[in-house]
């Protein structure tokens, strides 16, 4: 909502959210509706393919073909998935079943900025920080963009590539940069290229550490570290 409101003031042409948009809170359902009472549009992230696995019963698998990225195989993690996945109602699976992998956003030019989760062609590899060049130019041939904009690592990154983009755009819900603060990102077409402004919102971190607790969410004081200390999980 916090972020929602610092949007508002800003007055963008378009806002698309990049996944993930229901584990590790303590209102899954809520947040789905809140973005798409909005009319914004997404693309799935890989805890959303996870919660539609668990949801389904494994009837729509989350496509990742590293196993390490299986969330699923990690019981205490499995657990907070079933808990999520019950607070989701069948209408709301179906929608995060029907999210696209990449949403494509033109300028006049035809320099297209593509956003994911993570890649164009899974919502589940690593895009790292410190990502070789090799990895970024893959992304971006394989996107058909001259810029492409991804979630999934929950930091703010930027990388210039003989005047292409590829944008990490930072976690509204969870920042990995021991910052507490929301993140997001504005990405800005100036006639010749596009341009990026990292931005962080504060909202009230406590009130949702006491939401999360009283949640009944298995596992829930892993989730409020993380929280506390903006941090990824066991560090």
């Amino acid at each position: 909502e916090a972020v929602l409101q610092d949007i508002e003031r800003l007055g963008p042409d378009l806002v698309v959210m990049a996944g993930d948009f229901a584990f590790g809170g303590p209102w899954p359902g809520e947040c789905i509706d809140l973005v798409r009472s909005r009319g914004i549009p997404a693309v799935r992230g890989n805890t959303d393919e996870f919660l539609v696995e668990v949801a389904t019963g494994g009837t729509q698998p989350a496509q990742v073909d590293d196993p390490r990225l299986r969330h699923l195989e990690n019981p205490a993690m499995a657990e907070r998935y079933r808990w999520c996945a019950e607070q989701l109602s069948r209408e709301q699976v179906e929608y995060l079943a029907s999210l696209p992998l990449r949403y494509a956003v033109p300028a006049p030019t035809g320099a297209v900025l593509v956003v994911v989760h993570a890649t164009p062609w899974s919502a589940h590899p690593v895009v790292p920080p410190n990502a070789p060049r090799e990895q970024l130019e893959e992304l971006l041939e394989r996107s058909g963009g001259a810029a492409l904009a991804y979630g999934h690592i929950h930091l703010q990154v930027r990388w210039e590539l003989d005047g292409r983009l590829v944008v990490a755009v930072g976690s509204v819900g969870l920042p990995f940069d021991g910052d507490q603060q929301a993140a997001y990102t504005v990405l800005e077409w100036n006639g010749e290229r596009w341009g990026v402004t990292f931005r962080r919102v504060a909202y009230p971190v406590e009130q949702t550490i006491e939401a999360l607790r009283s949640s009944g969410m298995p596992g829930a004081e892993l989730q409020v570290r993380v929280l506390e200390t903006a941090r990824p999980p066991g560090t």
